[in-house]
């Protein structure tokens, strides 16, 4: 009898997502803070772990960050890539905090829509 084999990813399209936590899209408008810099942001994303973030002047590839989002909370992380004009950040978020930081995005999401 054949076994299943599972053949790799054609294109990184295609690639399993491999996040903890489901990303939301939203339009939030929130503050960064970083080497010193305090100013607004929007944020396009998020999730428990993670977020694409709008905001002039960018941070630093490697830069440790503060994040406050309204109706969400207030996370820390450090910036991981930078994507044209937005940051993207991996969130140090304890894991105790991850499903109720996730289920906060989710009604943020609803207040705040991408489309807004």
């Amino acid at each position: 009898m054949p076994k299943h084999v599972q053949l790799p990813p054609t294109s990184p399209n295609d690639a399993p997502d491999r996040r903890s936590f489901r990303r939301i899209s939203a339009r939030i408008e929130g503050r960064i803070v970083f080497a010193g810099v305090d100013v607004d942001c929007i944020v396009h994303e998020m999730s428990a772990t993670g977020a694409v973030i709008e905001c002039r002047p960018l941070p630093a590839s490697g830069a440790s960050i503060a994040l406050d989002v309204p109706e969400v909370g207030f996370a820390l992380g450090h910036v991981i890539r930078h994507e044209d004009n937005l940051v993207c950040v991996e969130l140090t978020t304890a894991p105790a905090r991850r499903n109720k930081l996730a289920d906060k995005l989710i009604l943020a999401a609803f207040k705040f829509p991408p489309d807004a």
